[in-house]
């Protein structure tokens, strides 16, 4: 057998329809089966992630900001928080620790109770014992239904 003959016979075998091979409606079925199988595990999945994160409670600190005056060095501290889960937060109680102070310094004036997708602002106004410059430790802490504790804590430095 020559090298031409060789390869043309190869060509037809890999072009040529073989019959031992699965029909086309057989392969189209055992694709669509699959493919479904697949996207109820994907949806059960995501269902469970995203519709148990959802009811979930969950509290975060959306942005801090320590500010020291250097005229007299009295700090002005403002921490927005958020209830980013899906359920009611109660009793929320921001504080700040750090080098410098004897005590936790606690934070006023924002909403104790927060719904679902609800923002407020915490505030502490000259406050001594805070330095340009330095970082400190912004907490905060909730509670969710049941009496579960949720919290957050960011760093945040002090600034001129």
């Amino acid at each position: 057998m020559n090298v031409k003959s060789w390869l043309e016979s190869l060509l037809k075998r890999m072009l040529g329809i073989d019959r031992r091979a699965l029909s086309a409606p057989i392969l189209a079925l055992i694709l669509l089966v699959v493919g479904v199988a697949l996207a109820i595990v994907v949806a059960s999945m995501a269902g469970g992630f995203l519709f148990g994160w959802g009811t979930s409670s969950r509290v975060t600190i959306e942005k801090t900001d320590i500010i020291v005056t250097p005229a007299d060095g009295k700090a002005y501290i403002t921490v927005d928080i958020r209830n980013s889960g899906g359920s009611r937060l109660t009793g929320c109680e921001v504080t700040v620790t750090g080098e410098g102070l004897s005590s936790p310094v606690s934070l006023t004036g924002g909403l104790a109770d927060l719904n679902p997708g609800q923002t407020t602002t915490f505030k502490a106004s000259a406050v001594d014992g805070l330095q340009s410059g330095r970082i400190y430790v912004v907490s905060v802490t909730c509670t969710g239904p049941g009496g579960a504790t949720v919290n957050d804590q960011k760093t945040a430095p002090a600034h001129i």
